[in-house]
């Protein structure tokens, strides 16, 4: 009974690593991106051509990376919705960030840029120029600032 147990164990260790060796990363053009994709980009990043845009197959899901010259990335999952922009502290586009979480940042950080904005499916965090990281609810409310 131990022996069957452990190859059982063997069994699903090595298939686990088995299907996380199977993820691979190609380099893309834009016109293989998603509409959804294609479409975030020509609105929020006009006139700016991506220097690389990557593809990551995972065995069950797929994303994708794109990189901008001054550093600003996007990454977008396999049907082509924004998850995140990152300016790497630089400002990101101020069309992308929610009107609710705009509002309220003009509000209570009058003096500050958004550099980084992720959305989850619990809502939205936000990094600040001045370094302070700040939750929203899915529907753009403010939640805490998160150190």
């Amino acid at each position: 009974m131990k022996t069957k147990l452990n190859l059982a164990a063997c069994l699903v260790v090595g298939l686990t690593f088995g299907l996380s060796a199977n993820a691979q990363k190609s380099v893309i053009t834009k016109a293989a991106l998603p509409a959804n994709a294609q479409t975030f980009l020509k609105t929020h990043f006009t006139g700016q051509e991506p220097t690389s845009i990557i593809e990551d197959k995972e065995t069950f899901s797929k994303d994708y990376k794109v990189r901008f010259a001054n550093n600003i990335e996007v990454e977008f999952d396999g049907k082509g919705n924004w998850e995140e922009v990152d300016g790497n502290h630089q400002t990101i586009p101020a069309t992308v960030i929610p009107k609710n979480i705009a509002a309220y940042i003009k509000t209570n950080f009058p003096n500050t840029t958004v550099t980084k904005i992720d959305k989850g499916t619990w809502g939205y965090e936000v990094d600040l120029s001045n370094g302070i990281e700040l939750e929203f609810n899915s529907k753009g409310n403010f939640l805490r600032i998160d150190n």
